[in-house]
């Protein structure tokens, strides 16, 4: 009897030791200790023995439902990675348009820039021409008031005037109003 109660006790106490996913492992010991104990044959262990195929029935099929719990968490949780994927990649998609529109724009506007600018330097050689041709104008101008002052001042040296002189004289006068005019003119353009 004492064999008896201690491989029930070794039976007993396996299981209320042990985890649940480690209950399938023990089930061919236990089926060893039922053997033996159906040797002494001294008590009926059939209902013992349907129990215990039961707890192992119970055990095969919590095992197999946690393994599909597994399986789905793990589909659940790829899916959600995946939708967290796509939201990503929308969200690329969407920054990344957005930043091809203000490339697209700042192309244009510096397009537009350099054309700007182009159109600029050719108003600056234009200008450029434009000003070295009054220079010249300018200087042509200086040449004839220094000439025309100059014929002034041979006039202003002679004391007495004689009857051709007066033709001489009255070319003086045009050459200072001419003279006069000149200075106003380079004056204006400067």
């Amino acid at each position: 009897m004492e064999l008896i109660l201690g491989l029930w006790e070794d039976i007993y106490n396996r299981p209320s030791k042990t985890r649940a996913r480690l209950l399938s492992s023990y089930r061919e010991q236990i089926t060893e200790i039922f053997e033996d104990m159906k040797k002494v044959n001294i008590l009926d262990l059939s209902p013992l023995e349907c129990l215990l195929d039961s707890l192992f029935e119970l055990v095969v099929s919590y095992d197999q439902e946690r393994s599909n719990l597994d399986d789905k968490t793990s589909q659940d949780e790829k899916l959600e990675l995946i939708s967290k994927a796509k939201e990503r990649l929308e969200s690329f998609k969407h920054e990344a348009s957005e930043k091809v529109k203000k490339v697209s724009s700042s192309e244009k506007k510096l397009k537009r820039v350099v054309k700007k600018l182009q159109t600029l330097q050719q108003e600056r050689e234009n200008l450029e021409g434009v000003i070295q041709a009054t220079q010249k104008e300018v200087e042509e101008i200086q040449a004839k008031v220094s000439t025309a002052e100059t014929k002034i001042s041979s006039y202003d040296n002679v004391n007495l005037l004689i009857v051709d002189d007066s033709a001489n004289l009255e070319e003086k006068k045009n050459l200072e109003t001419s003279c006069q005019e000149l200075i106003n003119y380079k004056f204006y353009l400067d």
